[in-house]
């Protein structure tokens, strides 16, 4: 079983992979290239990252959701905790520095702001990390994973050098197949509108009057057709969600089930 995930070893998507399912981790270099690789059969499960509770959205996979025919199979939740790594013997003042990914480099900002350090973006995470023990010069840092700075063989210089220790990124596992759980208890789903006064409001009324909670919405432009949107939908499950989605498809064009899964707890690691 060959598992797909952006980044490099130790980037924050393996660390997700590794616990959504078993098998050889495959690192590839973008969200575009799981699904590509997922398409191509040179993998057989994708892991992505749909949303990040500081940062938002990654747009790119729900665009990517919409316009390819894989299903949502399991969805985690990753505790992010952001390490300052360095060359063995390294102090926090020796660091000049600071390598990462423009979101880490973000959600460490007081931290390297305080300390007096350049940051200095990144394609990747657990790439970064690769990056300066490449160059041999103490003064330059990495923003990564502990997973990272073994891999590398690194040091650790601090540990939860975020700034929101709440920080928490949620990832897809991906499939070819449908999933068809016994008892799925969350469902993703994306339809859009017609351009008119409450055809938002009448798909969302559907979901109030079956009694389903509906736990995230976002919405993203329909691509060649400006400034109308589709919407992402996430909801809970109950006795009546089959009953609403039928409804549901009767008033929106286009509409497409993502997945069925069970609900992740949000865990701390």
């Amino acid at each position: 079983m060959k598992i797909g995930y952006f980044g490099d070893p130790g980037a924050y998507s393996n660390i997700a992979a590794t616990r959504m399912a078993s098998g050889q981790y495959v690192p590839l270099d973008s969200v575009r290239a799981v699904f590509m690789a997922l398409k191509s059969n040179n993998i057989d499960l994708g892991v992505v990252p749909i949303e990040n509770s500081i940062e938002g959205a990654v747009n790119q996979t729900y665009d990517f959701l919409f316009k390819m025919d894989f299903h949502i199979v399991k969805e985690y939740y990753l505790r992010i905790k952001h390490c300052l790594i360095g060359y063995p013997g390294t102090k926090t003042h020796d660091i000049k520095y600071a390598h990462s990914h423009p979101q880490a480099l973000a959600q460490c900002s007081d931290f390297i702001y305080s300390n007096g350090i350049k940051p200095i973006s990144e394609y990747d995470t657990a790439g970064s990390v690769n990056i300066i023990k490449n160059f041999n010069d103490r003064s330059h840092g990495a923003i990564a994973s502990e997973m990272a700075a073994e891999l590398n063989g690194m040091h650790i210089i601090e540990r939860d050098i975020e700034n929101n220790k709440f920080n928490y990124t949620r990832f897809f596992l991906i499939s070819a197949a449908p999933n068809n759980p016994e008892n799925p208890s969350k469902a993703s789903i994306v339809f859009s509108t017609e351009n008119k006064p409450g055809a938002l409001y009448n798909v969302l009324k559907i979901f109030n009057e079956y009694g389903i909670n509906m736990t995230k919405i976002e919405s993203r432009p329909v691509q060649y057709n400006p400034f109308n949107y589709l919407f992402f939908i996430d909801i809970e499950n109950n006795e009546n969600s089959n009953m609403a989605m039928k409804e549901v498809m009767n008033v929106v064009n286009p509409f497409k089930m993502l997945g069925n899964y069970k609900i992740a707890p949000i865990l701390e690691y």
